[in-house]
Order: C-alpha cells, then structure tokens, then sequence
C-alpha cells in the first residue's frame, strides 16, 4: 500500500483540480442557460464587442444577473470585459480561449442534468432512495471515464481549454460526492486505512460508482471489493470542506435559468423562515473547517486586547449576525484560557452577547453558549443595517455598546441592500470591478461603494471605545482571477455570492471604503489569506477615527 507522503507541488495539484471543480459548480449552469438563450451566438457573429444593454434585449434577461454571469466568464478566461466609463455600460468578446469553451458549451448542458440529484446526493447514498440515482450515477461516470468525448489536442492552448472544462464537467458530481462521503464519515474511514464496501452503511451501489468518480481523478484506487485512498486522496479528503459552501448553493444553481431570464424574485425563504437556495447546515460545516485557519489570527489580537489593564478592556464581546454561536463560544474559551482577563472572570465577568436576525440561529447560539457554561451572555435579534436598534437593545438590558469589543464573521458582504438615499448616480468614482444584483437589478459599483461607506459609517460611532474585528471575504479582479485559475476558488465564490445578492468587493476597496467612514486598521493586525494579491479573505481590526 502507497505511503501518504505527498510534495508540496502535488498537494498544489490537487488544490487546483479543487478549484476547477467548485469553478465547475457555477459555471456549468451559466454556461447552460446563456447558451440556451443563444448568447454565444451574439458574439460569435459580432466584430465588435457586444454591449450588456444589447444582451439584456436580445435575451430578455435580468440584467443584474447577467453581468455576474458574463463576469464569471470573464474571470475563468472566456470573455474580455470592457468598462465604458461616460455610460457605466459594460460590453463583452470572446477572447481565444473563450471560442475554444463556447464549442464544448452543449456538454455543460448535458452535466447540468445531474444538478438536482446533486442536492440530495447525501440522502441518496445514506437514506432509502439510493437505487432511484444508479442510471445517473453511471451515467455519469461514463461521461467523466470517457473524458466527456473531448477530443485530444496537440495545440497547447486548446489542450488547456479541454482539461479545464472536463474539470468543470467533473466538478458537477466530485463536489457533491466528496461533501457527502466527509459528512457521512465515509473519507475519515478510509483515511484509517483500506476497507471494503461491505463496511460502508448506505446504499452500496451508489457509494461504489461515487469511488469510481474519485479513482477517476487519481484519489481513490480499488481491487474487486477493496478500496483506499491514494496519497493525492488522502490530501483532498483532509480539505474536502473545500467544496462545502459551494456545495451548498446548488439549489440557487438549480434554478438559476429562472434568476437570468425569468421571474428574479422567486423567493429565497419558506413560510418558516428556512432558506430554500442555500443549504445552510452544509454552508456552515463547509466554512467550519477553513474558519479554524482564520480564528488563529483572530485569537492573537483577542489575547493582546484582554491582556490589557483591566481599565482598557472591553466588558464583554458582541457578535452581529452569530450564526451557531461558534466563534463567541471561541473567544469566550481563548478569554478564558490564555489570557489574564481569564484568570480573573470570577472578579470581571465576561459579557458575551449574540445578535442575529434569524430566530433559529439565535435559539442554536442560546443553546451553545448555555451548554459551554457561559455565566454571563445575553442573545438578542440583530440587523447589521441598524446597530443604533442594537445599542437601543443592549441599554434596555443595562449594558452600553460602547463598552465592549465588536466582532463580525463574513457578514458585511452578506447585508440587505438598500438604495443610498439621494444619492447621485455617478457623483462617486466606483472602482471595484465586482458585479453586483438586487433581485435581478444591477447595481453599479460606485452606487454599491456608496452604500457600503454608509453602512460602515453608521458602525463607527458605536465601535470607538474598544473597536471592530471583521473577517470578510473578496472578490478579485477578472483578469488577475482568470491568470490563476489554479490557485484561487474567486470563480466559485463571485458566482454563488453574486446570484444571491451578496457584495463582495476586492480587499484594496473595502479597506477603502472603511478609510472614508471613518475606521481605521491597526495594521498589526492585518491578515490576507492567501497572504498575496489573491487574497479572497481578510482579518481587519478597526477602530473609529477622531474627528
């Protein structure tokens, strides 16, 4: 049996066929409804760039959609994006590399029809339904054996082309199987050692051909009955939560012909308030694992702060939009366990307060911060857009927002938008080059910079006493994405953000904007992850600048 051991230039081949295959997850249901609305086709018979306004009528389509789908194109290659700056349009050509994928467009149609057994792949393999997916599955695996019938190219470029769209063929079925096999403890298993499908719970068949997906990419080999991980497998099967958040939109993907070209409003939500595009018990497992990464840097300035005289220390720590509770239940235990303020809780007590608009979230958190024998917590509703409703709150209860520190996980970009009252259009210099919708409504970058300098703006009189720490997430740039395909997931990220009205901008633009609302960062603790130009997540600590 082959060792695990694995190079540093190996573990980044298997981080790039990853990237490929969450790009896959977004761009194969994009590729499939533009060209079913013969978008293609428009610029294959233009001589010049085609305009988004003549795309909007040509297609009849959403026009804030389709400008995160034609950027998505232009972030993996496909497309040259052009800014005209007097009109704030945007116009569109297929580049070289583009012609070669719009010729392989049909095979993104046919990976899409595996797109709603993907959603319930888990219940599928570990449920009762498992014999209902078999003609799927080999079907499927046929197609990935086959290499999709794309034929073999002796021209470099071509040859490129061919390999990344098999990946993103591939990515529609890897995904889902690989989030499935880690949440069904199928991959830490195997990580054990060999085993044979005897002692795997499930439906068999199915797990067996989703072995076959995963021997088709080098990660899993098998003799008769017997399975194992290769070392590549092994490796991937430590950083399968990669694939998680992307994972967990495919509903959103599942009916995003209906977001480009029909009815943008369905709703998100059901009459109990459960998300129906996003499976978001999945999202947060999948973040879960990345998160750890990122709490390390925020435990260096959590412990710097409550080491402080105790004069200078926040009373407690608020966290706006707390989800499951998880990261205030980790700060609370770095407090408590590596810092002086922790060796003294019996004397200054440590307040703990989540806030959340969701009322599931909050009963979750209550139940965490209980059971982790938090004495002294408080959970309360909470919108990002109003923290004056949120020292209203916390003062009803006898406690003032200015006296603690304030956290944020990934949050800003995920706000409710709102149009920037008298606001201008075009009195601001945009300069992010992200694509932004409201509901199928393009919203032009310098409008959406506007609102997010406002929404900064109304923190900083209520972070001024022991500041704001904020993690976030990023778009990048088109062409910086599209030349690092293979180190970077920006293609998924901007396509499941972007279809769900979320408004991710470049890490230079955030940072930006907090500057003009008044926020400056401490930039000893300032962190990109990756720690280069393709940082896609950032760790800011914020404090509000006298005026």
């Amino acid at each position: 049996m082959p060792s695990h051991s694995i190079t540093d230039d190996e573990k980044a081949a298997v981080r790039a066929r990853i990237f490929h295959h969450l790009a896959g997850m977004v761009l194969v249901p994009t590729v499939k409804a533009l060209w079913d609305r013969k978008v293609f086709d428009e610029f294959r018979v233009s001589l010049e760039p085609v305009s988004l306004d003549r795309i909007v009528d040509q297609t009849h389509g959403n026009r804030g959609y389709l400008r995160v789908a034609l950027r998505l194109l232009a972030s993996c290659g496909w497309l040259e994006e052009h800014r005209e700056k007097e009109t704030r349009n945007f116009s569109y050509a297929l580049t070289a590399k583009g012609r070669i994928g719009a010729n392989l467009a049909p095979l993104y149609a046919e990976a899409v029809s595996f797109l709603p057994k993907a959603i319930f792949l888990e219940d599928f393999l570990f449920g009762s339904s498992g014999e209902t997916l078999l003609p799927s599955l080999h079907t499927m695996v046929a197609r990935s054996e086959d290499r999709w019938n794309i034929p073999a190219e002796e021209d470099s470029q071509k040859r490129e082309v061919h390999r990344e769209v098999q990946h993103h063929l591939d990515g529609m079925t890897v995904g889902p199987a690989m989030v499935a096999l880690a949440r069904g403890r199928v991959l830490e298993s195997l990580g054990r050692g060999p085993l044979t499908l005897s002692e795997f719970f499930g439906h068999r068949g199915s797990i067996s051909l989703m072995f076959e997906i995963l021997a088709l990419q080098g990660w899993m080999a098998r003799e008769q009955s017997r399975v194992w991980l290769t070392p590549a497998g092994h490796y991937a099967a430590q950083i399968a939560t990669s694939y998680g958040v992307t994972v967990s939109y495919l509903p959103l993907m599942n009916v995003l012909s209906t977001l480009l070209f029909g009815n943008a409003r369905i709703p998100r939500v059901d009459e109990t308030g459960s998300e129906l595009l996003v499976n978001r018990g999945m999202n947060v497992w999948g973040s879960g694992g990345a998160h750890k990464t990122y709490f390390r840097k925020v435990d260096e300035i959590i412990v710097e702060i409550f080491n402080r005289p105790i004069a200078k220390q926040p009373q407690g720590i608020c966290d706006m939009g707390c989800g499951d509770g998880t990261l205030l239940e980790h700060l609370y235990g770095v407090v408590k366990n590596q810092t002086a303020r922790g060796a003294a809780l019996d004397k200054y007590p440590l307040l703990i307060v989540g806030a959340d608009f969701n009322k599931v979230a909050r009963r979750i958190t209550k139940q965490r911060l209980r059971s982790a024998k938090i004495p002294a917590h408080f959970v309360i509703p909470g919108d990002i857009n109003r923290p004056a409703q949120l020292a209203s709150d916390l003062d009803a209860l006898g406690h003032d927002v200015h006296n603690l520190l304030h956290v944020r996980s990934f949050l800003d970009h995920n706000r409710p938008y709102s149009p920037p009252a008298n606001y201008a259009k075009g009195s601001r210099a945009g300069t992010s080059t992200g694509a932004f919708a409201y509901l199928g409504d393009e919203i032009p970058c310098d409008e959406l910079e506007e609102n997010l300098v406002r929404h900064l703006r109304r923190w900083a009189p209520y972070v001024g006493g022991f500041g704001l720490l904020v993690l976030e997430l990023h778009t990048l740039p088109p062409e910086i994405t599209a030349a690092n395909l293979a180190r970077t997931p920006a293609v998924a990220y901007d396509g499941t953000h972007g279809y769900s009205d979320q408004y991710l901008v470049e890490l230079p633009v955030f940072l930006k904007c907090c500057r003009e609302a008044g926020l400056q960062a401490d930039p000893r603790y300032q962190f990109r992850f990756p720690p280069s130009e393709l940082a896609t997540v950032s760790v800011n600590f914020f404090t509000a600048v006298n005026k």
